[in-house]
């Protein structure tokens, strides 16, 4: 016997709708501030003497900041050209999707921030050491507690 899950009351998807903008709004700034860190760092003067690896890391960070930025800021410009919404549901799942979306590569960006910053400091071991532990605080965290508990 397979049981569905109930309809949710247009109130309640509402509310979800609501849940989800206000989770962005947490995401979207801090994502900015990293984007806007990453952007002046190579025009530091001391950028200069990263070896070719940890430029690759700072790349690589980069890109995984600005793609989570973008997934982050889209649901505002679709719902500003798609408005009025015609099929509220549709647009809350999409937006659903690229946030999680959006999650993955910021999750790669923390943790590559980690290693930079700590590589820099300390070591290149302690770097990898730290990062991964970040790596695995943020999937415990972020995924797999949360997918754990998930309903359905």
């Amino acid at each position: 016997m397979t049981t569905s899950m109930p309809e949710q009351s247009p109130s309640a998807s509402e509310e979800d709708l609501t849940d989800l903008l206000s989770e962005i709004r947490l995401l979207l700034p801090g994502t900015l501030l990293l984007v806007a860190f990453l952007i002046a760092l190579p025009f530091n003067s001391g950028y200069t003497r990263v070896s070719q690896f940890d430029n690759a890391v700072y790349v690589a960070m980069f890109l995984c900041a600005i793609l989570s930025l973008l997934l982050f800021a889209a649901p505002a410009a679709q719902h500003r050209l798609m408005s009025p919404l015609r099929d509220r549901a549709a647009f809350k799942r999409s937006v659903n999707h690229q946030v999680i979306i959006g999650l993955v590569p910021l999750s790669a960006a923390i943790t590559l921030a980690a290693y930079l910053v700590i590589s820099d400091v300390v070591s290149a071991l302690a770097g990898a050491i730290v990062a991964g532990i970040v790596a695995l605080a943020i999937g415990m965290l972020w995924w797999a507690i949360p997918l754990s508990k998930r309903g359905g």
